[in-house]
């Protein structure tokens, strides 16, 4: 197989991953992914990524697991139950790595854009590695990027913007997908 077919091949290959095996992935892949993500394009070179990883036994799972409560507790106006915190726990503490990406901002508006849309381009560049390696990783930028003290949390400075959270652990199933051909969104002039 040529090298275009095969990238191509990886590209359609590569999906929003949700559901991982109890695996551990090892800090060697991790290092693997991001050197991958740094080499992303990025316009002025400002390398505007930032990464906060955040592994299984970490203890600021607990602290991501209670400021997840609290926003809940918050947001719903309402004390959750032991049931519900026990569900928070388990899908923070227990899920594979953990991987905070954020992107740089500036004054200038246009540039804390451009740093976005790389921040953006550095995760596609991280999730075609992990899927070349046999990791899924999930993108979110859900309630957990919404908690309250993040920042303090993860040591980051307030001048960076959450670009995703990402979940990254080996794949249990592939779920399938499918994409409307390009031709009939694109127009040639």
């Amino acid at each position: 197989m040529n090298n275009k077919v095969r990238l191509l091949e990886i590209i359609k290959s590569r999906r929003n991953t949700k559901n991982f095996t109890k695996e551990d992935v090892s800090r060697e892949n991790i290092e693997w992914l991001l050197e991958s993500a740094v080499w992303a394009p990025n316009h002025r070179n400002t390398e505007p990524w930032r990464f906060f990883v955040v592994p299984k036994n970490s203890k600021t799972r607990h602290k991501i697991a209670d400021g997840m409560i609290e926003l809940q507790e918050k947001e719903s106006s309402r004390v959750l139950n032991e049931s519900q915190k026990n569900s928070i726990n388990t899908q923070i503490l227990e899920a594979p790595c953990m991987l905070f990406v954020y992107s740089v901002t500036d004054d200038d508006s246009e540039i804390t854009e451009e740093n976005y849309a790389a921040v953006c381009c550095a995760i596609q560049n991280l999730q075609l590695t992990a899927t070349t390696i046999g990791l899924g990783v999930g993108w979110s930028t859900g309630k957990v990027s919404r908690i309250e003290n993040m920042h303090k949390i993860l040591g980051a400075e307030e001048s960076l913007k959450i670009t995703g959270v990402l979940t990254i652990g080996y794949p249990e199933g592939v779920p399938g997908n499918t994409r409307t051909e390009y031709e009939s969104l694109t127009k040639w002039l």
